[in-house]
Protein backbone atom coordinates (compact mmCIF):
# COMPACT_ATOMS: atom_id res chain seq x y z
CA UNK A 1 0.00 0.00 0.00
CA UNK A 2 1.28 3.29 -1.26
CA UNK A 3 0.76 6.04 0.43
CA UNK A 4 1.34 9.80 0.81
CA UNK A 5 -0.01 12.94 2.28
CA UNK A 6 -3.51 13.94 1.24
CA UNK A 7 -3.98 17.63 -0.33
CA UNK A 8 -7.21 18.30 2.21
CA UNK A 9 -5.45 16.85 5.15
CA UNK A 10 -5.15 13.19 5.62
CA UNK A 11 -3.70 10.46 4.05
CA UNK A 12 -3.94 9.09 0.33
CA UNK A 13 -3.31 5.86 -1.18
CA UNK A 14 -2.52 4.66 -4.85
CA UNK A 15 -4.56 2.41 -6.14
CA UNK A 16 -4.83 0.40 -9.75
CA UNK A 17 -7.56 -0.76 -12.07
CA UNK A 18 -6.87 -4.43 -12.80
CA UNK A 19 -7.04 -5.49 -16.74
CA UNK A 20 -10.45 -6.10 -17.89
CA UNK A 21 -8.59 -9.19 -19.41
CA UNK A 22 -7.37 -10.56 -15.60
CA UNK A 23 -8.72 -14.14 -14.58
CA UNK A 24 -9.43 -12.60 -11.48
CA UNK A 25 -11.18 -9.70 -9.77
CA UNK A 26 -11.04 -7.74 -13.77
CA UNK A 27 -11.63 -4.18 -13.55
CA UNK A 28 -11.15 -4.04 -9.57
CA UNK A 29 -9.30 -1.58 -8.06
CA UNK A 30 -6.20 -3.14 -6.08
CA UNK A 31 -2.69 -1.88 -4.72
CA UNK A 32 -0.23 -2.57 -6.34
CA UNK A 33 1.21 -6.01 -6.12
CA UNK A 34 1.73 -9.37 -7.50
CA UNK A 35 3.59 -12.83 -7.11
CA UNK A 36 6.88 -14.41 -6.36
CA UNK A 37 9.30 -15.23 -8.56
CA UNK A 38 12.68 -17.45 -8.75
CA UNK A 39 14.94 -15.17 -8.60
CA UNK A 40 13.07 -13.62 -5.46
CA UNK A 41 14.96 -15.83 -4.01
CA UNK A 42 18.35 -14.64 -4.84
CA UNK A 43 20.65 -15.78 -1.92
CA UNK A 44 22.29 -12.36 -1.99
CA UNK A 45 23.41 -10.89 1.50
CA UNK A 46 21.08 -7.93 2.10
CA UNK A 47 21.10 -6.54 5.38
CA UNK A 48 18.21 -4.34 4.70
CA UNK A 49 15.77 -7.07 3.06
CA UNK A 50 16.36 -9.06 5.90
CA UNK A 51 15.55 -6.63 8.68
CA UNK A 52 12.36 -6.19 6.91
CA UNK A 53 12.32 -10.13 6.41
CA UNK A 54 12.10 -10.15 10.16
CA UNK A 55 8.62 -8.57 10.73
CA UNK A 56 6.90 -11.69 9.62
CA UNK A 57 5.10 -12.46 12.72
CA UNK A 58 1.94 -13.38 12.23
CA UNK A 59 -0.33 -15.37 14.31
CA UNK A 60 -3.51 -17.19 13.84
CA UNK A 61 -6.73 -15.86 15.53
CA UNK A 62 -8.62 -18.95 16.83
CA UNK A 63 -11.40 -16.86 15.33
CA UNK A 64 -10.15 -17.95 11.72
CA UNK A 65 -7.89 -21.07 11.27
CA UNK A 66 -5.79 -21.38 8.61
CA UNK A 67 -4.68 -24.56 6.79
CA UNK A 68 -1.73 -22.57 5.81
CA UNK A 69 2.39 -22.84 6.86
CA UNK A 70 3.92 -20.62 9.07
CA UNK A 71 6.41 -18.12 7.04
CA UNK A 72 9.94 -19.16 7.10
CA UNK A 73 13.23 -17.09 6.64
CA UNK A 74 13.41 -17.91 3.12
CA UNK A 75 10.35 -16.95 1.57
CA UNK A 76 10.17 -14.03 3.80
CA UNK A 77 13.03 -12.85 2.32
CA UNK A 78 11.43 -13.61 -1.01
CA UNK A 79 8.47 -11.50 -0.03
CA UNK A 80 10.34 -8.47 0.42
CA UNK A 81 12.06 -8.36 -2.84
CA UNK A 82 8.93 -9.35 -4.34
CA UNK A 83 7.06 -6.39 -2.98
CA UNK A 84 9.81 -4.17 -4.05
CA UNK A 85 10.11 -5.46 -7.99
CA UNK A 86 6.71 -5.73 -8.51
CA UNK A 87 5.70 -1.82 -6.95
CA UNK A 88 8.29 -0.75 -9.44
CA UNK A 89 6.71 -2.62 -12.47
CA UNK A 90 3.26 -1.95 -11.48
CA UNK A 91 3.39 1.71 -9.97
CA UNK A 92 6.76 2.51 -11.51
CA UNK A 93 8.02 3.30 -8.08
CA UNK A 94 11.02 2.24 -6.90
CA UNK A 95 11.81 2.30 -2.94
CA UNK A 96 15.76 3.44 -1.99
CA UNK A 97 15.81 0.33 0.13
CA UNK A 98 13.25 -2.68 1.86
CA UNK A 99 13.18 -0.69 5.19
CA UNK A 100 11.01 1.62 3.84
CA UNK A 101 8.64 -1.13 3.70
CA UNK A 102 6.40 -2.28 6.81
CA UNK A 103 4.71 -4.97 7.28
CA UNK A 104 0.98 -4.67 7.75
CA UNK A 105 -0.94 -7.62 7.37
CA UNK A 106 -1.10 -10.94 6.26
CA UNK A 107 -4.27 -12.32 4.17
CA UNK A 108 -5.14 -16.03 2.66
CA UNK A 109 -7.90 -16.48 0.17
CA UNK A 110 -10.49 -19.92 2.36
CA UNK A 111 -10.30 -22.93 0.31
CA UNK A 112 -13.66 -22.89 -0.79
CA UNK A 113 -12.23 -20.33 -3.52
CA UNK A 114 -11.36 -22.17 -6.60
CA UNK A 115 -8.50 -19.61 -7.28
CA UNK A 116 -6.66 -19.30 -3.95
CA UNK A 117 -4.01 -16.63 -2.61
CA UNK A 118 -1.70 -16.24 0.58
CA UNK A 119 -1.00 -12.62 0.36
CA UNK A 120 1.22 -10.22 2.81
CA UNK A 121 0.32 -6.58 2.92
CA UNK A 122 2.93 -3.89 3.47
CA UNK A 123 2.77 0.14 3.75
CA UNK A 124 5.19 2.74 2.68
CA UNK A 125 5.56 6.27 2.43
CA UNK A 126 5.55 7.49 -1.70
CA UNK A 127 9.06 9.17 -2.39
CA UNK A 128 8.70 12.87 -3.46
CA UNK A 129 11.10 12.30 -6.18
CA UNK A 130 8.65 9.46 -8.21
CA UNK A 131 5.50 9.47 -9.24
CA UNK A 132 3.39 6.48 -9.28
CA UNK A 133 1.90 5.25 -12.24
CA UNK A 134 -0.21 2.09 -14.17
CA UNK A 135 1.93 0.16 -16.08
CA UNK A 136 -1.01 -0.07 -18.78
CA UNK A 137 -0.49 -3.54 -19.52
CA UNK A 138 -1.65 -5.22 -16.53
CA UNK A 139 -3.23 -2.51 -14.52
CA UNK A 140 -4.45 1.00 -15.75
CA UNK A 141 -6.15 4.14 -14.37
CA UNK A 142 -3.87 4.73 -11.44
CA UNK A 143 -5.64 7.01 -8.73
CA UNK A 144 -4.40 8.48 -5.44
CA UNK A 145 -7.84 8.59 -3.39
CA UNK A 146 -8.62 8.74 0.29
CA UNK A 147 -9.61 5.64 2.03
CA UNK A 148 -13.22 7.79 3.20
CA UNK A 149 -13.27 8.55 -0.19
CA UNK A 150 -12.45 5.25 -2.12
CA UNK A 151 -14.82 3.28 0.08
CA UNK A 152 -17.63 6.15 -1.06
CA UNK A 153 -17.50 5.30 -4.03
CA UNK A 154 -17.34 2.05 -3.55
CA UNK A 155 -20.97 1.81 -1.76
CA UNK A 156 -21.93 4.43 -4.47
CA UNK A 157 -21.13 1.29 -7.23
CA UNK A 158 -18.63 3.54 -8.77
CA UNK A 159 -15.41 2.19 -7.69
CA UNK A 160 -15.05 -2.18 -7.69
CA UNK A 161 -13.07 -3.14 -4.62
CA UNK A 162 -12.82 -6.26 -3.74
CA UNK A 163 -13.13 -7.85 0.17
CA UNK A 164 -9.45 -7.50 1.34
CA UNK A 165 -8.77 -4.08 -0.39
CA UNK A 166 -12.31 -2.48 1.46
CA UNK A 167 -11.10 -3.41 4.89
CA UNK A 168 -7.67 -2.62 4.26
CA UNK A 169 -9.18 1.54 3.48
CA UNK A 170 -10.91 0.61 6.27
CA UNK A 171 -8.14 0.19 8.40
CA UNK A 172 -5.98 3.24 6.77
CA UNK A 173 -9.42 5.67 7.54
CA UNK A 174 -8.67 6.60 10.81
CA UNK A 175 -5.05 8.30 10.38
CA UNK A 176 -4.18 11.98 10.06
CA UNK A 177 -1.22 11.58 8.67
CA UNK A 178 1.08 9.11 6.52
CA UNK A 179 4.04 9.10 9.61
CA UNK A 180 0.81 7.73 12.49
CA UNK A 181 0.08 5.30 9.35
CA UNK A 182 3.28 3.83 9.24
CA UNK A 183 3.97 3.97 12.54
CA UNK A 184 0.97 1.64 13.50
CA UNK A 185 2.05 -0.83 11.14
CA UNK A 186 5.13 -0.91 13.11
CA UNK A 187 3.70 -1.68 16.26
CA UNK A 188 0.43 -3.18 15.02
CA UNK A 189 -0.07 -7.23 15.68
CA UNK A 190 -0.19 -9.38 12.30
CA UNK A 191 -2.84 -11.54 12.36
CA UNK A 192 -3.42 -14.43 9.69
CA UNK A 193 -6.85 -13.81 7.97
CA UNK A 194 -8.32 -16.26 6.28
CA UNK A 195 -12.18 -14.61 6.43
CA UNK A 196 -14.87 -17.68 6.33
CA UNK A 197 -17.90 -17.86 3.50
CA UNK A 198 -17.25 -16.99 0.19
CA UNK A 199 -17.80 -14.09 -2.48
CA UNK A 200 -21.27 -15.63 -3.17
CA UNK A 201 -22.56 -15.15 0.31
CA UNK A 202 -19.72 -12.52 1.25
CA UNK A 203 -16.70 -13.16 3.44
CA UNK A 204 -17.60 -12.07 6.83
CA UNK A 205 -14.67 -11.51 9.53
CA UNK A 206 -15.96 -12.00 13.67
CA UNK A 207 -16.63 -8.70 15.24
CA UNK A 208 -13.82 -9.75 17.64
CA UNK A 209 -10.95 -9.05 14.80
CA UNK A 210 -12.27 -5.76 13.39
CA UNK A 211 -9.78 -3.62 15.42
CA UNK A 212 -7.48 -6.49 15.99
CA UNK A 213 -5.69 -7.48 12.90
Amino acid sequence: MLVRPGAAGGIEVFLLRRSARSTFVPDAYVFPGGTVEANDYDAAADRTVAGVAAQFRAAVPHELPTDCSPVGEDDATALVRAALRELHEEAGVRLHDAGALSLFSHWITPPSEPRRYDTHFFIASAPLDQAARADAVETHDGVWISPQRALERSRDGALYLVYPTIKHLERLSPFATVDEAIAFARRKPILTIMPSDSPANGFTMPAALENRW
